[in-house]
């Protein structure tokens, strides 16, 4: 047991000083699972194409993950970045985090797509399995609006505007702190600006189609964040006022409140959560659940691949469940995700890492380490 407990290791937080951020890591996770697997959930209800319709409304947790990465590369690399040198570390840190996984469950859609090919089978989205794209996918450049639509792994449009932010990031922080009231201002005034000139699509709904710029507004908020987090500390109860946005926001999204009106609340929600951990008091379900925010990145890329083969092949055509029996099948696959994120965490994720990253050993757990939101 010993030999398979330093295999398989137990979660422990990635830093003590960010554990109400963890936390939410590992919820909005959850939201976005729950927006992929609705569908089947939803399956015996009446009514369920409008349920699933306001449930399409936890997608915004993709832009709390935007804000949190900017809070915490600013908290870990703030002063790491002095020089192209040390830029160029940064960004190998950044490949090695994101690229193993990324690479690993696009060549999953791919196989799968090839044998589903070759025996025949029909594809209940077949359009995502676009080889036009399949370059800019493994240049993760795919939300950069150079793919004509959702692709292979769908959900990793964000990793690639992730991506983009990390490369951006010494300039961004630099700016802002050159003059803290100048960025602020530049970002009130790109929020403004994409509010009123949106077009048919809702910024915040963009994803392959310049889903970058969705993630800009969110990142350049964290680095405020991280600016006025001593501000931000004085604000009384926060961990209570994030219990309430928190409940708030989900009440709203089931109710079917639009995008345009959850959106600032979806920010807010990373900020009051900044707060708390600023003040440091931390309740006992924050400080069990904030260890799970360490397979945020892999439940994300995971459950698309969980859906594929635990929900669609083997529940819905391998067993033809339908209905409640198809309900329990898919509820089934919310902790099943978790599993397969923690092993792959740590099977795959982390000894791709230090192979990448050029470190022997695993990094120890301090505020300072290796960080990822997504």
């Amino acid at each position: 047991m010993s030999g398979l407990g330093k295999l398989l290791p137990s979660l422990r937080p990635e830093s003590p000083d960010l554990l109400h951020l963890d936390f939410l890591r590992l919820l909005a996770s959850y939201g976005i699972v729950l927006v992929h697997f609705r569908t089947n959930l939803l399956s015996p209800f009446a009514g369920r194409e409008a349920i699933a319709r306001n449930l399409d409304s936890f997608a915004l947790c993709v832009d709390l993950f935007f804000v949190i990465s900017g809070f915490v590369i600013s908290w870990v690399y703030r002063d790491r970045i002095d020089g192209l040198g040390s830029y160029g570390r940064f960004l190998r840190k950044r490949v090695a985090r994101l690229v193993p996984l990324h690479w690993a469950t696009l060549l999953f859609f791919v196989l799968a797509w090839a044998a589903g090919t070759a025996v025949g089978a029909s594809f209940d989205r077949a359009e995502k399995y676009d080889f036009d794209c399949l370059v800019p996918n493994l240049l993760m450049i795919h939300a950069w609006g150079v793919c004509g639509g959702p692709s292979f792994n769908s959900v990793s449009w964000s990793i690639s505007a992730e991506m983009a932010m990390y490369a951006a990031f010494p300039l961004l922080f630099w700016a802002a702190t050159r003059s803290v009231t100048g960025f602020a201002l530049f970002f009130a005034a790109l929020v403004a600006a994409l509010y009123l000139f949106s077009g048919d699509q809702f910024w915040a709904e963009r994803t392959y189609n310049l889903g970058v710029l969705r993630a800009f507004p969110g990142f350049c908020f964290g680095i405020l964040l991280y600016r006025h987090r001593d501000r931000l500390a004085r604000i009384a109860g926060a961990r209570w006022w994030l219990a309430a946005a928190m409940v708030l926001f989900g009440a709203a999204a089931i109710a079917g409140t639009g995008k345009p009106w959850l959106l600032p609340l979806a920010y807010l929600i990373p900020l009051l959560g900044v707060a708390a951990d600023m003040q440091g008091r931390v309740g006992p379900l924050v400080r069990s659940l904030a260890p799970g925010g360490r397979l945020t990145y892999s439940i994300y890329m995971l459950h698309p691949v969980v859906q594929s083969v635990f929900i669609v092949l083997i529940g819905r055509k391998l067993l033809a469940l339908d209905g409640m029996g198809l309900t329990v099948w898919t509820l089934l696959a919310f902790p099943l995700v978790a599993v397969v994120g923690y092993l792959s965490l740590f099977l795959f994720e982390e000894p791709a890492r230090r192979l990448m990253s050029g470190t022997s050993r695993r990094p120890s757990v301090d505020a300072r380490g290796e960080r990822i939101s997504i």
